[in-house]
């Protein structure tokens, strides 16, 4: 398992500052996130846990 040290950026939208997370990289194709796919996002207090989807539709 590797380990990315990433930043939690802003972007304002009608005029209010909310929290982004931009995640970008050739190692997320390697694990299966490739455009146009589905993901979930689980979260918890302090954590988010990302998981690709595979749709019935896609096989």
């Amino acid at each position: 398992m590797q380990v990315r040290l990433l930043t939690v950026y802003s972007t304002y939208i009608n005029n209010s500052e909310i929290p982004q997370i931009r995640i970008q990289g050739k190692w997320l194709e390697k694990l299966g996130f490739i455009q146009g796919k589905k993901f979930i996002v689980e979260e918890k207090q302090g954590q988010l846990t990302l998981k690709v989807i595979s749709l019935e539709s896609e096989n």
